[in-house]
């Protein structure tokens, strides 16, 4: 039986989820990380909206509120949205983002788990091979996650090069779908190895849009967590930001620990 089961509604796995997205570290022009008492994050001098992500730090609702309002101050000063995500441990404090302007509704956000500790599948595709990509410097992998998710190409750049800083808290690798008959990689997904272990954080994963609907998207989680369980990882986590992600990764093995909440605040 997978260690997941019944992982429904668990807070703590939950919380790793959330904070295994805090691994990117300060990237000179790139990324920059942000701290104040009660809450961290980080942002780019990319003013996209969806390069800066905050977090609380504490449960103290005094504390919060006075990072919140440091917070949202600074972005304010520099003319830049951000969104701020929230899990089981700050849950009693959603209502001091509701209160400040954020959004409406915000947005959920499934923590998806998935135990190592069994078989993985090999992917059997029809003219497609999965692929490490052997060159962390060559943006052609962020190009095809900047079309999937409808983002300028700079933005997919920084994601890609934040992702291929390894730190004491991530490595990570790049997988692609090439194409055969074309030699073109036509999707990709990235991998990060959170710390020494035990879990690792599939990040994103994105198809070209003339080639969606040929099973690249699970091919490529497959021969992720089958290399994450070869090294040794026992976990693997994912964000799912809607049903069809929740639906495809649950006939993937992975089960919804619990939401978490993205909330948008724009200037």
């Amino acid at each position: 039986m997978s260690v997941t089961t019944g992982l429904r509604e668990n807070p703590a796995l939950v919380q790793d989820v959330l904070e295994s997205h805090f691994s990117l570290t300060n990237l000179p022009g790139l990324i920059d990380t942000v701290t104040f008492d009660g809450a961290s994050g980080w942002t780019s001098p990319n003013p996209h909206p969806v390069l800066s992500l905050m977090r609380w730090t504490t449960s103290d609702d005094k504390v919060a509120l006075e990072a919140l309002t440091e917070t949202i101050s600074f972005f304010r000063e520099k003319g830049r949205g951000f969104d701020w995500i929230t899990g089981p441990e700050s849950e009693h404090l959603v209502p001091h983002l509701q209160e400040r302007g954020f959004l409406k509704p915000p947005l959920p956000v499934g923590a998806m788990v998935r135990a190592l500790d069994w078989p993985v599948e090999s992917p059997d595709l029809n003219g497609f091979d999965i692929v490490k990509w052997d060159d962390p410097d060559d943006l052609l992998p962020s190009d095809i996650m900047s079309a999937g998710f409808e983002v300028p190409d700079d933005v997919g750049a920084i994601y890609h090069k934040a992702y291929m800083q390894p730190t004491q808290l991530q490595r990570s690798d790049i997988y692609v779908a090439v194409d055969v008959q074309t030699s073109c990689p036509v999707a990709v997904g990235y991998l990060s190895y959170i710390g020494e272990g035990p879990s690792v954080l599939l990040r994103v994963s994105s198809t070209l849009e003339d080639y969606r609907g040929r099973g690249l998207y699970h091919a490529l989680v497959q021969r992720r967590i089958a290399d994450a369980a070869r090294a040794g990882r026992r976990m693997a986590f994912v964000q799912a930001y809607s049903d069809d992600s929740r639906r495809a990764l649950v006939d993937l093995g992975f089960e919804c620990a619990g939401d978490m909440l993205l909330h948008r605040w724009r200037p």
